[in-house]
């Protein structure tokens, strides 16, 4: 096609001829749940300023600087052809997608054992424990301490506490299911060797040009790479409706359990049929001493005792909701039903930044698959917005980019943004 006819790939066409692949810059899938101003924060700043320099490159934006200059990259290190093409521009580049590599790995492995395999040992320790009661003295100096108490509540208690048991053992396995995808070994079969690594390896050697050998699959291994990005970017998209969805819900219920508290003169009247949730919700976070995972101290001698201590606990504390649910509390789950509601429609924001960047990587994998336009089938044509390869190609990666650009600023500024909010609501209520 006519240059003039292609205006979305006159950056992309300067580049390819000076020999540089444009940027792939890939995502350290961060949340705002996440942040805690510690390795969750850094992750999502270097995610910003990894995307933010791979969309200057897209844009070609700074041109005239020594960003673009290979020749200052040579002056510190010597390097074979095409490697030697590398600008100071996508050595910034690469080493954010390095620390995307290491973080993303390490976070893989602590997921699979910490997150995973340790709380499943846990599960498994805790059903050994109820499977072998403690023996017969201990069993009746248990019933002598239960029967003094309510037994009414310790039935609930103990439902609530076995309810827990099961749900700890399912957390985070969107996060699971994606990092598992992220650390997928990707292997280009028509190299005598196979190169083997995860995902951002491919982006931190396209920084370096390194795609543009044999060395380790070519582009073909970079798209193969991009291909399990975009795998593991389904089951977040999938985890995002239902996640969003899962918070606006939760907003309209704590609403609902708020005002039938209040309604029963702060009072739970109907305490057997109180669900793990409310109770959490009631307590303002409920954490066991099996969520952690495994511990030295949990062992099957204690595991019995350490449990029944836990529903006595529960059993306490719903005693005292039964008779009085204090005005702090009703109020406070008031709030939390406006923060779940704000944090569900932030949740709908993700999932639409997201799915543009899927679109747009998307785009780049068909155009290298169905290279041939005049051979590509109609419906790949329509998902191209039937525009030629090359400006498909361009405006997907760019597309992509600054999609994931803006993300992360919203990850950052969101937490601070809703708890602004969420003062000022309560200074309102106060004043009303």
């Amino acid at each position: 096609a006519p240059a003039q006819a292609r205006p979305l790939a006159k950056f992309q066409k300067k580049k390819r001829k000076e020999g540089h692949l444009y940027c792939k810059s890939g995502r350290a899938f961060v949340y705002a749940s996440e942040i805690d101003w510690g390795v969750g924060a850094m992750d999502a700043v270097v995610q910003f300023v990894r995307n933010a320099l791979c969309t200057v490159k897209n844009f070609a934006l700074l041109e005239g600087t020594f960003l673009y200059d290979a020749k200052v990259t040579a002056q510190y290190v010597t390097l074979p052809s095409p490697l030697d093409r590398t600008t100071p521009l996508e050595v910034l580049i690469s080493i954010t997608q390095f620390y995307a590599l290491v973080t993303l790995s390490l976070a893989g492995y602590k997921m699979i054992t910490s997150g995973g395999v340790r709380k499943l040992q846990m599960i498994s320790l805790l059903v050994n424990v109820r499977s072998n009661p403690a023996t017969a003295s201990d069993d009746g100096k248990d019933k002598k301490e239960k029967d003094a108490g309510d037994e009414r509540f310790r039935k609930v208690a103990a439902r609530l506490v076995s309810g827990t048991n099961v749900l700890v053992s399912v957390l985070d396995y969107a996060c699971l299911s994606c990092t598992l995808f992220n650390s997928i070994l990707c292997t280009d079969a028509h190299i005598e060797k196979k190169a083997v690594g995860i995902s951002f390896f491919w982006l931190f050697a396209n920084s370096w040009h390194v795609t543009s050998t044999d060395w380790i699959g070519g582009l073909r291994g970079l798209i193969h790479a991009l291909t399990i990005m975009e795998l593991a970017l389904v089951v977040f998209l999938v985890y995002m409706v239902k996640d969003a969805g899962d918070l606006v819900r939760a907003a309209s219920k704590k609403k609902q359990f708020a005002n039938e508290i209040v309604s029963s003169k702060n009072k739970m009247e109907n305490v057997e049929s109180i669900t793990v949730e409310q109770y959490s919700w009631l307590v303002d976070g409920w954490s066991p001493f099996w969520k952690g995972g495994p511990s030295a101290s949990v062992t099957p001698a204690t595991g019995e005792k350490m449990i029944t201590k836990e529903e006595e606990a529960v059993a306490s504390k719903l005693a005292t909701l039964s008779t009085n649910v204090s005005e702090e509390i009703t109020d406070r789950l008031h709030q939390s039903a406006k923060m779940s509601l704000l944090e569900g429609y932030r949740e709908y924001l993700y999932l639409l930044i997201n799915f543009f960047a899927f679109y747009g990587y998307l785009a780049c994998i068909l155009v290298y698959y169905f290279n041939d336009e005049s051979q590509q089938p109609d419906y790949i044509r329509a998902i191209l917005f039937w525009l030629p390869n090359a400006d498909a190609d361009w405006t997907g990666n760019a597309v992509g980019d600054f999609a994931w650009t803006v993300e992360p600023l919203i990850v950052l500024g969101s937490p601070i943004l809703l708890k602004s909010m969420s003062s000022t609501s309560k200074e309102k209520e106060k004043k009303d």
